[in-house]
């Protein structure tokens, strides 16, 4: 007796706004969610096919500006560590990308600015991405596309945009992060 071969998976129907939970999809903390997936999956793309990843596109995004600054200043405004910003810059700066030049007034800060060659592969990225941004104002009236960029500076602002600014928020999630870790240690 032969045994006949397993059918091949179909791929999940994607989850259709009627659907969704009624409760989540009323949330904006869900749609927010729903929405940064989307964005990280094309934004992984975009910047695979210019061989660079994600944070590096984003640092060479956040340099864009021609405003030369600090590791520090890059850590903040990429939402990591001061170490995995260097991670990044170092190999950004090896690969011709990202030059450094001292800072004017404290010799042990250097500064980093795009290079031409950044600014070209940075370029080649934001080509797709405003493709990316442009589908997701297709559609939508033209009053609206404009309330919707303001609308999540707003949102970031009031919520101080990942704690910065809020010390004593930063330091209770620090706290309850540290004794959820230590409770599933005992739990193990």
């Amino acid at each position: 007796m032969s045994e006949e071969p397993a059918a091949t998976p179909r791929p999940a129907a994607p989850v259709g706004p009627e659907r969704l939970p009624t409760a989540a999809f009323s949330r904006i903390e869900y749609v927010s969610q729903r929405l940064a997936r989307a964005l990280q999956r094309a934004t992984e793309l975009i910047a695979a096919r210019q061989s660079i990843s994600v944070s590096e596109y984003r640092m060479l995004l956040i340099l864009s500006d021609h405003v030369p600054r600090s590791n520090a200043d890059l850590a903040r405004l990429m939402f990591v560590s001061s170490q995995a910003a260097h991670l990044v810059l170092s190999d950004l700066v090896s690969r011709g990308l990202v030059e450094r030049t001292p800072h004017p007034d404290n010799r042990r800060i250097r500064l980093a600015r795009l290079t031409e060659e950044g600014l070209a592969k940075l370029n080649a990225c934001l080509a797709e991405m405003i493709a990316v941004e442009d589908r997701i104002y297709a559609g939508m009236p033209a009053a609206e596309r404009g309330l919707l960029l303001s609308s999540l500076h707003h949102a970031a602002e009031v919520l101080a945009g990942g704690y910065f600014g809020d010390e004593d928020t930063e330091r209770e999630a620090v706290r309850l992060r540290a004794g959820q870790r230590a409770g599933s240690a005992e739990g193990a």
